[in-house]
This record gives C-alpha cells, structure tokens and sequence, in this order.
C-alpha cells in the first residue's frame, strides 16, 4: 500500500477512536478497553537487550502491553501507542519464540501465548507501517492540545523529538 493510501487508511481508523482530552495514554488504554469489553493493563518491563521494545499479548481476561522501562517516557509512550495501533488494527502475531524463551522472557505467562503474541518484530511489514502510522496518528492528536494552547503530555524539548520522529515516519524517502 502506498504511503498516501496508508496514511488516509490509518486515518479513518484513528477518527473513530474516543481519543481523551486532554490526552493520557493510560485514559485512551481505559476506553479501548471498555470499547473491547476487556481491560488492557500497561505493563513497565525490563525486556531482554536485543529483543522487542514492546509487545502486546491478549490473555483470557485482559490484554497487556508490555513496554521497555529503562527508556525515556517519550519512547515509552512511542511503544505504547505503536502496540495499540496492532490491537486497533487487530493484527495477529507470528510464533517465534520456542516454550523456553518465553518463559524466560514472561514466566508468569503461558509460553503458547507469548509465542503468538510477540509483539513488533513478528509483524508482516505492512502490519508494521500501519500500527507505527496509528500509533503516530495517535501521538499528533495527543499534540494538538499543544497546538490550541491546553497542556500537552510532552515538554518542548520531548517535543521537538516527537516532530522529528513523526516526520521521518510519515515521509521515510525524504
């Protein structure tokens, strides 16, 4: 799908979303949920060097979002919204991990489920440019308060970053 294609995609998607005003990520987590009719429980993990970032596993009763806590809050809330645009998009993971590394990685989880819930790199790639551009859509809006003179989840310099991260997404040939 071209990125023109994608992007007015992902758009529509983002549209229908109750996105909270002012925006915490937690909040928009609280109304998928109820959306879903599940809850989604945002987990700080210190994930294994050279893994994911982030992932997100549905289990029987909730779904869960593991994300990287020994990174910047900025990067955190990249992840954050990077793995719902996955659950918003209802993308389903590919099996990579055999049962002993999940159980390294999540003991207290089944390693069958981890295994088909690996999050970001066990997308197809075009899974992948669609949960980064909802998850950036996501963040834009989160932004525009900053924009209308409300207080915006970022300071200036997280800021700055964020625009910079976001165009590169949005225009990956420039």
């Amino acid at each position: 799908m071209k990125l023109h294609h994608l992007r007015k995609h992902c758009e529509q998607i983002v549209d229908e979303l109750d996105i909270p005003e002012p925006f915490e990520i937690k909040k928009l987590c609280d109304v998928l949920g109820e959306r879903r009719g599940r809850p989604i429980h945002l987990v700080p993990f210190q994930l294994p060097t050279h893994t994911v970032c982030g992932m997100f596993v549905p289990t029987g009763d909730f779904d869960a979002i593991f994300f990287e806590q020994d990174t910047s809050p900025l990067h955190q809330l990249l992840i954050i919204s990077h793995e719902l645009g996955h659950l918003i998009a209802g993308h389903q993971a590919k099996e990579v991990l055999d049962p002993e590394a999940s159980r390294l990685l999540l003991p207290d989880l089944d390693p069958a489920l981890v295994r088909r819930s690996l999050g970001r790199s066990n997308y197809a790639a075009a899974e992948e440019r669609e949960a980064e551009m909802i998850g950036s859509l996501i963040l834009r809006r989160a932004r525009r308060g900053r924009d209308t003179g409300e207080e915006s989840p970022l300071d200036s310099r997280q800021a700055e970053l964020y625009g910079r991260l976001r165009h590169s997404l949005e225009h990956p040939d420039w």
